[in-house]
């Protein structure tokens, strides 16, 4: 299925990332933001100075239990901060030399695709990893307890300066394949995979609940909303998730690992950058000190 999107505008930024990915430089901090989860109403199970172990959880969603926010690296709470009406802001975490890490169930390749929903959702509530499902609208964490009309994987993206999916898929084909598997066994819903049109995705033969659907055209033609405008409109009484293809790799590899991977790569572009480029670094990894000495000097505005 071919979408042509003819309104719209794609900004002429300068400071294209180059579409290879570097590594970035190791930071110290990493954070899990408040602002993240919208109508977060956390219960907090750590406090500054523990020490916690990557994937352990930091906080539970008051109003979705078994909803854990897990931690993104292994260190010591450095920080809670808290907003007006003490409304969560972060959490910080200065990272160990030695990160020690949870561990979670890991299942043999060919069992995937059969794994149940229960399976499924104990697994990614316990790791952290449900968070990645959103709905639309309104852009919540999915209640574990319900089912949507359809699940979408954004695959493409049209923000100015994003860094292109396909290199980046392609080069983690496999856990994007188990990933898509393991979102299948949620339910009888169809998963939805929305791509650009030159983009060739590795797909898992076999899931007859798996769509692909590419669009094509300026800015918001990559973005969830417009993917579900035109394939599952929502209204009050339908619901659908979606989640980005990095998260579906992330539980690609927690599925058949056993381990949270915190591998991330993001575009570091604007005409203020000394080295356009996409960068392999971290999830919550501290922007001041991953955009150390990369930019020009001056005044300078980070958009992230």
């Amino acid at each position: 299925m071919m979408i042509r999107i003819k309104k719209g505008l794609d900004l002429p930024i300068s400071g294209k990332p180059e579409q290879l990915v570097h590594l970035a430089k190791p930071v110290r901090h990493v954070g899990v933001f408040g602002v993240d989860h919208v109508d977060l109403k956390p219960a907090m199970l750590v406090a500054e100075g523990d020490k916690v172990k990557l994937g352990q959880a930091l906080f539970e969603h008051k109003k979705l239990p078994g909803v854990r926010i897990t931690a993104p690296g292994a260190g010591t709470v450095r920080a809670i901060h808290r907003g007006a009406q003490r409304l969560l802001q972060s959490v910080v975490i200065r990272i160990d030399d030695t990160e020690d890490e949870e561990t979670f169930a890991s299942y043999p390749v060919d069992q995937l695709a059969s794994l149940t929903e229960a399976q499924v959702v104990e697994n990614l509530l316990a790791s952290g990893l449900w968070v990645a499902l959103r709905t639309r609208p309104y852009s919540k964490i999915a209640d574990p307890t319900t089912r949507p009309a359809a699940i979408f994987v954004t695959a493409m993206d049209s923000n100015p300066l994003a860094a292109n999916p396909i290199a980046i898929i392609t080069a983690e084909a496999e856990a994007f394949g188990h990933g898509l598997t393991v979102l299948s066994c949620l339910g009888t819903m169809p998963l939805w995979v929305c791509k650009s049109p030159a983009a060739e995705l590795p797909l898992p033969q076999g899931l007859t609940r798996v769509r692909q659907a590419s669009f094509e055209g300026p800015h918001p033609a990559g973005l969830p909303g417009t993917h579900i405008h035109f394939l599952e409109p929502v209204d009050v009484n339908k619901v659908v998730w979606h989640l980005n293809y990095q998260e579906v790799i992330a539980i690609g590899k927690l599925f058949t690992s056993g381990r949270l991977s915190t591998r991330r790569i993001v575009a570091l572009g604007g005409p203020r950058v000394k080295q356009p480029r996409l960068l392999q670094t971290r999830l919550g990894a501290c922007i001041e000190e991953l955009i150390e000495d990369e930019l020009h000097v001056g005044e300078n505005r980070v958009i992230s």
